[in-house]
């Protein structure tokens, strides 16, 4: 048999095997539907700062209904639901989600900033300021790091309700 046929014949194979493989990927993917976090991303790529609150509401709640923040795998996620949380005044989802990112990376500037928030928000804000002041190096280190997209907008949020919004 010629090299170059058998070579031709290898490739085409692979190349029918990679296909099968990548059908049956987005079949299954397709019969489950969005993940949790694709879900939360989803609403956080239509959501803008200047949305009306009820109508963000009202996102959420179609966003939430069947999703438990419990199962976000990812930080972001849990951060840009927090945000997003905040913003529409559903302060009460946000003890759990500070608790979520604390499960995914406890010792992420992130993950502080998300407490205090929940804390400003959900709780009682003189402790709130007060765990502010206790974890304020490791906030400012999150910028240090590159806090990019969700992070950075957190701080803005948590400057806000700090600041008695």
């Amino acid at each position: 048999m010629d090299p170059t046929a058998a070579l031709l014949g290898a490739l085409a194979l692979a190349a029918g095997l990679i296909t099968f493989v990548n059908r049956r990927h987005d079949a299954k993917k397709a019969a489950e539907g969005l993940s949790p976090d694709e879900r939360v991303e989803t609403v956080w790529a239509e959501h803008g700062a200047d949305d009306d609150p009820a109508e963000l509401g009202a996102r959420l709640d179609t966003l939430l209904d069947g999703l438990d923040p419990a199962t976000l795998a990812q930080k972001s996620s849990v951060i840009a639901l927090a945000i997003m949380a905040a913003r529409a005044e559903r302060f009460a989802l946000l003890p759990a989600l500070a608790d979520r990112a604390a499960g995914l990376d406890g010792g992420c500037g992130e993950t502080a900033a998300l407490s205090v928030l929940a804390e400003a928000c959900a709780g009682d804000p003189e402790r709130a300021r007060a765990m502010y002041l206790e974890t304020q190096s490791s906030i400012a280190g999150c910028g240090a790091c590159g806090s990019a997209g969700p992070g950075r907008y957190l701080m803005q949020e948590l400057a806000l309700h700090l600041e008695g919004r």
